[in-house]
């Protein structure tokens, strides 16, 4: 597992402090091994806010800033996953459609369900500008037929203009945009985590761990008790019947006795 972007923990109750940063995707293990680090545990779960987000150049994605800080480890545990299943390409794509005007990735929900509609839009990569757009779809695109002799004669910018427009295309720094026309498929948005992704584990607090950790007090050793022989003075069956039979009473008033 490599991460694909990070994000960073921090306690509300020390503020000014510097946080922790979570590589993603990640495992439980990792996860309470960063909240130790800034004192949160299951006493006080509610301390715990996300406070950063980064990525490396080539890893980046154009996710608003405002939209990973305002959603949780689980989340954001289960996007990079998701999201580490695209190529280069699909990267691009993901990039340019977050940041199109109007961009209908609106919710971390919908930004993981990308992978599954890689094909709800058509991505230009190298078309950033009215000129590069109008000089694709004249004489790339096979979508134009006329002799090449009349296309030298269209002004491939207001050409590219008018297709932006009448398509509702947009130009990203990722290259240009537009929808494909195919369904907008809903697989995991305002879906649970799946349980496999769900990560966020609060550690038991110091108190409960140290209590767990002192080891059972030792039992004193009890001698057993000696057992008294019955010496019976009976010089017959009979006497000595009657006598056993007066101890077994006069031991069981003694027991009474005691309970009282």
């Amino acid at each position: 597992m490599s991460e694909l972007f990070s994000i960073q923990l921090q306690n509300r109750q020390q503020q000014g402090r510097d946080g922790v940063w979570l590589d993603l995707p990640t495992t439980t293990e990792q996860v309470q091994a960063a909240l130790r680090q800034i004192g949160i545990s299951s006493d006080n779960p509610q301390s715990l806010f996300i406070s950063g987000y980064f990525a490396e150049e080539e890893k980046r994605f154009a996710i608003p800033y405002n939209l990973v800080l305002a959603s949780n480890v689980d989340e954001l545990n289960f996007l990079a996953a998701r999201l580490e299943t695209l190529s280069a390409g699909e990267r691009a794509e993901l990039n340019a459609a977050l940041q199109a005007p109007q961009s209908e990735l609106f919710s971390i929900g919908r930004i993981t369900d990308f992978p599954e509609n890689v094909d709800y839009y058509v991505h230009l990569p190298d078309v950033h500008g009215p000129a590069q757009l109008g000089d694709y779809y004249l004489n790339r695109s096979g979508m134009v037929d006329m002799p090449d002799e009349w296309k030298g004669g269209i002004d491939t910018a207001q050409f590219g203009r008018y297709v932006a427009q009448q398509e509702q295309g947009a130009f990203t720094q990722y290259g240009y945009l537009v929808k494909s026309g195919d369904e907008w498929q809903k697989v995991h948005e305002d879906q649970p985590v799946p349980e496999e992704y769900r990560v966020l584990s609060f550690p038991a607090s110091e108190i409960l761990r140290d209590a767990a950790n002192i080891p059972p007090p030792v039992q004193p050793e009890t001698e057993p008790q000696k057992v008294i022989p019955i010496i019976l003075n009976g010089k017959d069956s009979a006497e000595r019947m009657k006598e056993i039979t007066d101890r077994l009473e006069t031991g069981i008033q003694e027991l009474f006795d005691s309970d009282r």
